[in-house]
């Protein structure tokens, strides 16, 4: 009797035994109970924001969280990470239906109803943008982080009045920030009062003042100066116009577009041949750039400076010698196009 409780017991141990490595091949859908699977999505959660503050691929938590989700569809938390990856690697459309089935689950979330509409917005689809940004700031009216959306979309649909009240709004909640003030500046720019002008460069100077001085926020920088100087050369003030880019860092002084609209400025300004200098420097910092050699060409030419365009022509063929700029340069000086050089195709 002993012998057969004995052999019992080692067969029922062996059969849990096998039970359990046959639950560890079944696929995660089919082990985790809701509350499981809430402990998991808490730690795929903080994966996720240590990988955006770091700068990490997300793609591989994108799996695991579908296979949550797929189990568990009725977790808010679920739906509302999988929207969130699906953003961060650029699928917008997955991303929306996500929130949307989290917000199926809770409504009354304002941050989820913020996540829902600006994937909307960026769908184009305007109308549930500005329904997920009005629900968010009914729910959250004191948040101003959920105001300025909302203030977007009434900015793109062009209701001025109503966009600026909301952005006034923000700004009395916290001054700080300067997206309201980058936003009024669009508004006043696109409503076109009198006085509006004035009023549009007042606010994208604050927008930039409160702008933070890291690298973090040198592109949207950029941003600003060049919607700035775009403002005073519409009133016919190139000179603040180049004033503006230049206070920018050299390195996005001498970027392709800030380059390209200082020259223009300095068109205006009657300063053609500085145009062409612009480049030039912009050459010496990034020596193999070879528009950089074929603007200063022309822009030296346009100004009257043929010796310099003709230093800046030369200085293209050491670099691309099939510059399409060359055989216009060649025109102007009359010189013939130089013999083939090694790896060419001589007729």
């Amino acid at each position: 009797m002993k012998r057969n409780l004995l052999i019992l017991a080692a067969a029922a141990a062996l059969l849990l035994l096998m039970f359990g490595i046959y639950r560890s091949t079944l696929p995660t859908s089919a082990l985790l109970s809701p509350e499981e699977a809430q402990t998991q999505l808490e730690d795929l959660a903080a994966r996720f924001s240590a990988a955006i503050e770091n700068e990490r691929d997300v793609q591989p938590l994108l799996e695991p969280v579908d296979k949550i989700v797929a189990q568990q569809p009725g977790l808010r938390d679920g739906q509302k990470l999988l929207g969130q990856i699906h953003a961060q690697l650029g699928d917008i459309q997955p991303a929306y239906d996500a929130f949307a089935a989290a917000l199926m689950i809770d409504p009354n979330e304002a941050h989820l109803q913020n996540l829902a509409g600006t994937a909307a917005m960026m769908l184009d689809d305007v109308t549930a943008a500005e329904t997920h940004h009005r629900l968010a700031a009914q729910q959250s009216p004191d948040d101003p982080v959920l105001l300025v959306p909302l203030a977007d979309v009434l900015l793109k649909t062009q209701r001025w009045d109503e966009a600026r009240n909301i952005l006034l709004r923000v700004l009395e909640l916290d001054s700080t920030l300067h997206q309201p003030h980058a936003a009024l500046s669009d508004v006043y720019a696109g409503r076109g009062e009198e006085g509006d002008d004035v009023r549009a460069i007042d606010q994208m100077e604050k927008a930039l003042s409160k702008l933070p001085l890291t690298a973090e926020w040198a592109e949207q920088r950029v941003v600003y100066a060049r919607k700035l100087a775009r403002l005073f050369s519409e009133r016919d003030e190139p000179m603040e116009a180049i004033a503006v880019l230049d206070s920018l860092s050299p390195e996005a002084r001498f970027s392709p577009d800030v380059l390209r609209e200082t020259a223009e400025y300095l068109e205006a300004n009657g300063q053609v041949v500085l145009a062409g200098l612009q480049y030039e420097m912009a050459l010496k910092a990034r020596p193999t750039e070879a528009d950089y050699a074929a603007e200063s060409a022309l822009w030296y030419l346009k100004g009257g400076d043929r010796g310099a365009a003709q230093s800046m022509m030369e200085r293209l063929e050491s670099i691309d010698p099939r510059h399409m700029t060359l055989e216009v340069l060649r025109t102007r000086f009359n010189v013939e196009s130089v013999a083939p050089g090694p790896g060419t195709d001589a007729e």
